[in-house]
């Protein structure tokens, strides 16, 4: 599926957690550039909550973060929300072993850091599903269900 296959930018709800604030601010500017709604959090425990309460297309994740690695909050969000699980692109400047390091270089969904806004836009977009799930779960009458509301 290519980019102009998909929905309207615009309609895309990508969350992003990194725990350096230039760098996430930096990712930010760049979704956002590409006409997506992006949610930013420095923390990978608000982030799980966020999980909880929104239905994100995507989710772009650091790895090694303090509070909590970047491959915990992946493997927590697999019992949250499966689907975002399958759509998270994975950041890093930082790799503890060569084995990491080769397992996820060769992932269509890891970008190096530092990364060009057209690596970042370019991963994330592969990885969004052909239409915002927020609008591809509901029907035409406006309910999850298909059936039309009553008065």
């Amino acid at each position: 599926m290519t980019a102009k296959d998909k929905a309207p930018a615009g309609n895309y709800h990508i969350l992003v957690v990194d725990d350096e604030m230039d760098v996430l601010d930096a990712m930010t500017e760049m979704l956002v550039g590409a006409g997506w709604k992006v949610d930013a959090l420095t923390s990978p425990g608000a982030a799980l909550l966020r999980i909880k309460r929104t239905r994100y297309d995507a989710m772009v994740l650091d790895i090694y973060m303090p509070e909590m690695p970047g491959l915990l909050v992946h493997s927590k969000v697999k019992f949250i929300d499966r689907e975002l699980w399958n759509r998270t692109v994975f950041v890093s400047g930082h790799f503890s072993t060569e084995d990491l390091r080769r397992s996820l270089e060769g992932s269509a969904r890891f970008v190096a850091k530092p990364f060009t806004s057209e690596a970042l836009v370019g991963t994330v977009g592969m990885a969004l599903p052909s239409a915002p799930r927020a609008v591809s779960e509901v029907t035409a009458s406006g309910r999850p269900d298909g059936k039309p509301d009553r008065s």
